[in-house]
């Protein structure tokens, strides 16, 4: 083999990157779930964060955390198996430093949210039950949609 120098203009290693910013969103859109699938996971893990900053004193929004968990389970794993069947394995782990840092961000992200909306909701600031869930619910739709990979990929603007 012959090692031959290569000069390369700035107009094709731009076009490079171009290129590989497309196959990661790409990669992006063929692995993150569908729209339904998505607010349907952010609506039951918003109900998670609503029904435990409602539970006070024993009452039934215990079922409602119960029942919640178990549908945002459910969804997940509906998720999980309906890619495997379409030939899909998205990550459930994180394999590269960059997607640990996303995943413990937003792991910090969710727990400060549920963790202060029930205090404040036991210490007497009610509102902040729907606040919280709606806070959960609209970050993971949105973490969901554009970042399913792990990664924070820029997108270049085309949203189908």
């Amino acid at each position: 083999m012959k090692n031959k120098e290569q000069n390369i203009s700035a107009e094709e290693a731009k076009l490079a990157l171009d290129n590989l910013a497309n196959i990661d969103s790409s990669t992006n859109k063929l692995i993150r779930p569908p729209l339904w699938l998505t607010v349907i996971m952010a609506f039951f893990y918003g109900m998670m964060t609503f029904s435990w900053a409602s539970t006070r004193h024993e009452n039934l929004w215990m079922l409602g955390l119960i029942i919640s968990s178990i549908c945002f389970l459910a969804s997940v794993a509906f998720y999980l198996y309906s890619s495997h069947l379409l030939g899909i394995k998205p990550k459930v782990l994180p394999k590269s430093r960059a997607e640990c840092f996303y995943h413990l961000l937003s792991g910090i992200f969710f727990g400060a949210v549920i963790i202060l909306t029930r205090a404040l909701s036991v210490n007497g600031f009610e509102y902040s039950a729907y606040i919280g869930g709606l806070l959960n619910a609209i970050v993971l739709a949105y973490l969901l949609h554009h970042y399913s990979t792990g990664n924070y990929i820029k997108d270049n603007g085309n949203h189908e």
